[in-house]
């Protein structure tokens, strides 16, 4: 039995953490292509900096897509606020002393990996180590403090240097308010340290310690306190807790591609990884200390210096993938920066708004989009120790089967969905391959147009070969919950052996709004396996509007997290069970064309990217991590779509990858 996962981080590519690498993908490319283009030849004048093009995910047709699309009817508005710039507030600069607060049992060893941190951004003795975690602060500095209003030491009309300056320690080893704190008591704890104007304080957890939202929502987080006028940092150690997700690059992540995590450049997979949350953090508290500064998006919700290039730690990085980084020959360790001290630091890309691109301290720019000048910049490279390579990067055949000629369909309802919400998934499937032809005077888009892309792309051999037919054979409808509202996976793969699927068939298993499932919002929004002794496969969804809107229903709920522009309504008025669909239409996709492992996919296979979670989070053209695209709307509901279906029904459905083209294509 296999299955793979639908998963959030996937879906929502860079509304997680992980994958807002490229944030200002298209609009960047119309506004910044002449000014990339200067800074390019120019050199940059810095020896240590050389550009190099880093594309999302799937590198090299980014041109061709901008070219290709076609306009359709009325389109949505791009997003108000997708770049990331000054918006007049106060930043830190000058001398900011840095206060650190421990809460709970740290070693002196770890400890002394987040102190060499602090004292290595702004070094008292001139270093020459390179890339230095200075080098890295600097660019910080040059790039938001210099110009901006401040506090502290630097106000004024003549911009200083900016300096971080170790202040006190204090260490709470007995846990004074718990071992599970909200995010008021993180706020509490700054307090406590009694910061002065312009000081910054860092909070940090040990890894016996539980904090509201952490794993799940948050990996760090940073505040302030306005009217005192100081900000506080918060990262807690992940190692046990959630090292996938917030321990990352240097933990697998729990889920998407399992390459294997990188060496922790110190030893230690929590702190190491504390740091570069840490970093992160450090840099949104100086530079949008009191949510009026640099930003971008809603400003309560916001991306900023470094989350707005999140997973970017070397060149040629994309989501899920960190880059090419340096490698410590003695101990294996992963790093981009060098402390004063000597330790070794992994430190998270810095965006540049000037240039709007992604600055890392190995390869200094990252190009978001010009195309043309890769050649230049591919000749400029230097190189540099012994370098990461990535083994899989590329979404091919890997010689199983696939699902195809007929595939009979057989849905099973668990749980209680009325009978309008059964029609919404039963016209889709209906649409795939209708028994008649469309009308002469019909639009493109449609679904069957979608799903001739998937069976021509991947599940036709040859041209003679027999076309793929979705053919719906029976429905089920358990509305007695009889294996309670909490499933696990198995018992989701037990749903659809209860059927007796024969050879061929594919099982789809829906749960309703009440019905949890292992990992659902939290892991997964869908999810494929298959017998593959008995020949089938089965996909399930469910209906997130009472439970995870934000991260399963999305574009049709407000992100759970990352940029809150208005939600899409949902062309067939229904939050679920239009959200249920789109996950479903990949998760189907990915059934057909990889539904024993072995088939079409990228990554390791067991948490493969696969045909339309390769392109996670694109319905029209234009998308980038947290928008959608330029997607159809109908003019007499408002409901947003890309393809019409069976009974003239409207759904928004996900962008499908082409293996021959190497992009991702979408409807509209």
């Amino acid at each position: 039995m296999l299955w793979y996962s639908n998963n959030v981080a996937a879906q929502l590519v860079a509304i997680n953490r992980a994958f807002f690498a490229v944030a200002n993908f298209e609009r960047s490319y119309v506004q910044q292509n002449a000014k990339m283009a200067s800074c390019i030849f120019a050199g940059q004048k810095s020896t240590l900096l050389w550009p190099v093009v880093v594309l999302l995910i799937l590198q090299s047709m980014a041109a061709n897509a901008l070219s290709d699309r076609r306009q359709l009817q009325l389109m949505e508005d791009d997003p108000a606020s997708d770049v990331l710039s000054y918006h007049g507030g106060a930043v830190l600069a000058g001398e900011i002393p840095v206060s650190i607060v421990w809460y709970g049992k740290f070693k002196p060893s770890q400890k002394d990996i987040v102190v060499d941190f602090v004292q290595s951004l702004t070094p008292t003795t001139t270093s020459t180590s390179t890339p230095s975690a200075a080098q890295w602060w600097r660019t910080l500095a040059t790039s938001y403090l210099s110009n901006a209003t401040t506090v502290g030491n630097g106000s004024g009309a003549k911009a200083v240097a900016t300096r971080v300056v170790p202040s006190n320690q204090v260490s709470d080893e007995a846990y004074s308010l718990g071992k599970t704190l909200t995010l008021a008591q993180i706020s509490q704890l700054a307090a406590g340290a009694s910061p002065k104007r312009g000081a910054v304080v860092l909070v940090l957890t040990d890894a016996d310690v539980v904090v509201e939202g952490f794993c799940s929502v948050r990996c760090g987080v940073h505040g302030s306190d306005a009217g005192a006028g100081y900000a506080y940092a918060w990262a807690g150690n992940a190692e046990r807790q959630c090292p996938g997700q917030c321990a990352r690059p240097f933990a697998r992540p729990a889920y998407g591609p399992q390459d294997p995590p990188l060496g922790a450049p110190n030893g230690e997979v929590g702190v190491d990884g504390m740091v570069v949350t840490l970093a992160s953090m450090v840099a949104g508290a100086v530079t949008n200390p009191f949510g009026d500064a640099y930003y971008q998006g809603d400003k309560d919700a916001a991306l900023e210096a470094c989350t707005a290039c999140a997973g970017v730690y070397g060149s040629g990085s994309y989501p899920g993938y960190a880059g090419k980084v340096l490698v410590d020959k003695a101990n294996g360790g992963s790093y981009n920066a060098v402390g004063g001290s000597g330790k070794r630091f992994l430190l998270p890309a810095i965006y540049i708004p000037a240039t709007a691109s992604c600055f890392t301290t190995v390869v200094a720019m990252v190009a978001l989009v010009v195309l043309s000048l890769a050649g230049a910049s591919m000749a400029a490279r230097r190189q540099l120790v012994l370098l990461k390579s990535h083994v899989s990067d590329e979404l091919s055949y890997h010689g199983g089967a696939v699902l195809h000629g007929d595939i009979p369909v057989t849905i099973v309802w668990y749980g209680r969905f009325k009978p309008a919400q059964k029609a919404i998934v039963v016209d889709f499937l209906l649409s795939l391959t209708p028994t008649s032809p469309a009308p002469t005077n019909a639009m493109p888009p449609s679904a069957a147009q979608w799903w001739s892309t998937i069976a021509k792309g991947y599940l036709s051999s040859n041209a003679t070969a027999a076309a793929t037919r979705v053919v719906l054979a029976n429905q089920t409808t358990d509305e007695e919950y009889s294996l309670g509202k909490s499933l696990t996976l198995v018992e989701v793969f037990q749903l659809a052996a209860g059927i007796v699927p024969d050879r061929g068939d594919l099982v789809v298993v829906l749960t309703d709004a009440d019905v949890v499932v292992e990992g659902f919002c939290s892991a997964r929004c869908g999810v494929h396996g298959s017998d593959a002794r008995a020949g089938y496969a089965y996909a399930w969804a469910g209906d997130a509007e009472r439970q995870c809107p934000g991260q399963c229903a999305w574009p049709f709920a407000t992100p759970a997290y990352g940029p809150k522009d208005p939600a899409l309504v949902p062309p067939n008025g229904d939050v679920g069970m239009d959200g249920m669909v789109a996950t479903l239409a990949g998760v189907l996709a990915g059934a057909v064309t990889n539904p024993f492992g072995d088939g079409y996919y990228l990554g390791d296979r067991d948490a493969a990217l696969e045909a339309c979670s390769a392109c996670a989070g694109a319905y029209g053209s234009g998308s980038y991590p947290g928008y959608a695209g330029k997607v159809l709307v109908d003019e007499t509901t408002g409901g947003s779509y890309n393809a019409v279906g069976a009974n003239g029904r409207k759904y928004l459905l996900p962008a499908v990858y082409d293996p021959v083209t190497s992009r991702c294509t979408t409807l509209v």
